[in-house]
């Protein structure tokens, strides 16, 4: 069994909180570190399981504009998985299928040319 993806956050104190007034903190610097080196093995586990979608042709539900990049679009696979690709306002809530051309460890990019 391996991990998709993972929401880590690393702790920080917060006011009025028991937590914030307990003796020996982990200081900044170390959870910061402890954080970072988990967010590197969840991108590399499921960087491999995006890397295993490269060449596949999947069926996704187009969502709207991509959040990083408002030129494209994104959709998600029935696993779950958010792709990336080039399109337009009419393919928003369509079910389509594109093929995955490269994937990153939290995003999978489909070839543009499934949508011409």
């Amino acid at each position: 069994m391996s991990f998709d993806q993972a929401f880590i956050f690393k702790y920080s104190p917060r006011r009025d909180t028991p937590a914030a007034e307990m003796p020996d903190q982990v200081p900044i610097e170390s959870g910061r570190s402890r954080n970072q080196r988990l967010l590197g093995l969840i991108n590399d586990l499921a960087g491999v399981r995006y890397q295993a979608l490269v060449g596949r042709r999947m069926e996704i539900l187009v969502e709207g504009p991509s959040k990083r990049n408002p030129a494209r679009y994104t959709g998600r696979t029935r696993c779950n998985r958010i792709v990336v690709f080039d399109g337009s306002a009419r393919h928003q809530g369509q079910l389509m299928e594109v093929d995955i051309e490269r994937a990153g460890a939290f995003t999978s990019t489909p070839n543009p040319a499934i949508l011409e």
